[in-house]
């Protein structure tokens, strides 16, 4: 019985872990998704034409994420992004793109490695002071390598009024995760390699003491 139980601990780690895995790569907040209404951050204070027409650029935005036509990214990038100061940053320590081209570089590369990418532009919260707004909603992305591997995104941008346009100046794409349940997968998995290399230790030794046996 003791030997069985050694043997089941490390598969029944591995499962909490999958399934800890499994919860955190989903979709939170699905109330706002189904709700048309609610707004997860507030409404924000832009006027409604001002609104409007600011939500008019971001559907363009969302949509250029979802059709992933890298043909067209001089035109889109052209409507979308201003030459002035532009800043972005990506989910990863290193993704800092500063500049026209670099962030043109890090769109088109988005659209060909990430995956299908939804937001909750509607009920984006945006507000405005004089030519500047600011935008925060949710949102998350289908990685390509698998449609079972979902993570939730948290999106914030700052759009100045340019040649009476709204464009982007900084955009921040960040994973929206619960880290508690990443540091507890992270230990589920700590322990399951921590049982399996015993158990591996433990049978190396047991060979070698039936072959010396048996010498």
């Amino acid at each position: 019985m003791k030997k069985i139980l050694i043997g089941i601990i490390p598969l029944i780690l591995s499962l909490l872990a999958l399934i800890v895995l499994w919860n955190t790569f989903s979709i939170p907040h699905q109330a706002y998704y189904d709700s048309t209404d609610s707004y997860p951050f507030s409404e924000g204070n832009a006027p409604s034409e001002i609104r409007e027409s600011i939500q008019t650029q971001l559907a363009y935005f969302e949509k250029g994420y979802r059709d992933r036509n890298v043909e067209i990214i001089e035109e889109y990038c052209n409507r979308l992004v201003s030459k002035d100061n532009i800043l972005i940053l990506g989910t990863m320590p290193g993704e800092i793109y500063s500049g026209y081209d670099a962030a043109s570089e890090l769109i088109e590369t988005d659209w060909l490695y990430w995956g299908d990418v939804y937001y909750l532009m509607d009920q984006a919260n945006i507000s405005v002071k004089d030519s500047v707004a600011w935008i925060s909603t949710i949102g998350y992305v289908e990685f390509d390598m698998s449609r079972f591997l979902v993570l939730p995104l948290r999106y914030s941008a700052i759009m100045v009024l340019e040649d009476s346009s709204w464009k982007f100046q900084q955009m921040q794409f960040q994973f929206d995760l619960d880290n508690l349940k990443v540091l507890m997968a992270i230990i589920l998995l700590l322990l399951t390699s921590i049982g399996f290399f015993i158990r591996i230790t433990v049978l190396v030794i047991r060979l070698q003491v039936q072959r010396r046996r048996s010498g």
